[in-house]
């Protein structure tokens, strides 16, 4: 039996880890998700082996400690499988709390109770039932229904030792995490193609090596994607980027991760759409960097609206700006008029589809917005100082 793609299968069904229960896991277990061991005997790795060794076929067991977080152990085809951590029900407030005063953890504890308790992904127990008997039928269609057997964690209520709470509590994993993310937001703002990929993984470096406060939720590719998707796309809206550039940019990573099946390659896709996302502010700031925020959205309007018919008061509207107001500080900020921009902007696509395409002139023409040809001509000879054909062939001179 394939128990990798088992795992995988079930894992994708319920969005809560799923591995074999070897000692290696169950030792990670203890130092990751282990809060405080006095509250929680459960994740200690030879507890946790005890609880192992000690599984009979036919059981599913569900183990719950006192915080409320769960594993699921059964035998499958006489392996040991371990589902979770994850936690049945949203945040208790008071049942924490109760919890704390019986332990002796002062007030400060709940923050960071809570911010642990946050990291698991919920889950029902039910549908975790179902998923597994589901899975296990279609991998092993002869093993029966699974016995559930529920196993509360719950060691004597004691206080712990003064030493264990007077410490001041340490959260510099999530200090560290956030200024990696806005180093590496800021690489995005400022357009710096060179580094964004360095600080992207130093990023995510980061992430792996939390040991507390990170967990299957913020690990998750999908979810740490669509996290990390929408800060790039503010950041590179900050540094001054096209946002239809950057909305078509951030959709086709997201069609392109849908398509893959690897955490791998959806990782790769990622980092190549935040290097995409530092180029567009790098180009947006050489084209338009020293234009007010107004010109800069009337410019970028007319870059993707080259080829189309735009009136003066339809941009002016969109920008906020009346007509003449707008025609005035253009001309001034850019160093031509608003029709002479359209002008270059169709003119430098035509040349580009004239090296690099062999469409007819006529077709091109059409493309870029000009459906006189032989007006095309003009203008473009009157820009580049030769006709488009000469531009072509080279056989022209560049105008000076």
């Amino acid at each position: 039996m394939d128990r990798e793609l088992f795992c995988s299968v079930l894992k994708n069904l319920l969005h809560v880890n799923v591995c074999d229960a070897d000692r290696s896991f169950l030792q990670m277990t203890e130092e990751k998700y282990c809060y405080h061991q006095a509250l929680q005997p459960m994740f200690q790795a030879d507890v946790m082996q005890s609880l192992v060794q000690g599984i009979k076929p036919g059981i599913l067991y569900e183990f719950r400690d006192r915080l409320g977080i769960c594993l699921l152990l059964f035998l499958l085809d006489g392996t040991p499988m371990i589902i979770g951590p994850f936690v049945r029900r949203e945040f208790d407030v008071e049942h924490i709390r109760r919890l704390m005063l019986s332990a002796g953890l002062p007030g400060s504890h709940e923050e960071s109770i809570r911010l642990y308790y946050s990291t698991f992904p919920l889950c029902s127990v039910t549908r975790a039932i179902e998923a597994i008997l589901a899975c296990s039928q279609a991998f092993l269609p002869d093993m029966g229904a699974l016995d559930l057997a529920r196993i509360d964690d719950y060691p004597d209520t004691h206080r712990l030792p003064a030493q264990d709470y007077q410490e001041s509590l340490d959260y510099s994993s999530v200090y560290m995490r956030y200024e990696l993310e806005n180093q590496f937001l800021r690489t995005i703002e400022k357009g710096d193609v060179e580094h964004v990929l360095i600080t992207h993984d130093q990023m995510a470096a980061a992430g792996v090596r939390d040991k507390r406060y990170t967990s299957a939720i913020y690990q998750d590719i999908n979810v740490s994607a669509a996290i990390l998707r929408t800060m790039a796309r503010k950041a590179a809206e900050n540094g001054g980027a096209s946002v239809v550039e950057i909305n078509e940019i951030t959709q086709r990573a997201v069609q392109k991760m849908l398509s893959e099946t690897t955490a791998m390659r959806k990782m790769q896709v990622i980092r190549n759409m935040c290097v995409e996302l530092a180029e567009a502010v790098d180009r947006a700031r050489s084209r338009l960097g020293n234009y007010s925020a107004p010109i800069r959205k009337a410019a970028d309007t007319l870059r993707h609206n080259y080829s189309q018919d735009m009136s003066l008061p339809q941009l002016a509207e969109h920008v906020g700006m009346s007509p003449s107001h707008l025609s005035r500080t253009f001309s001034k900020e850019v160093g031509m008029s608003i029709s002479q921009y359209v002008t270059t902007l169709r003119c430098e696509e035509a040349a580009s589809l004239l090296k690099s395409s062999d469409m007819p002139v006529q077709e091109i023409s059409a493309y870029v917005g000009y459906l006189d040809n032989n007006y095309f001509v003009k203008v473009f000879r009157k820009l580049y100082g030769m006709t488009p054909t000469q531009y072509r062939t080279g056989t022209g001179e560049t105008k000076t």
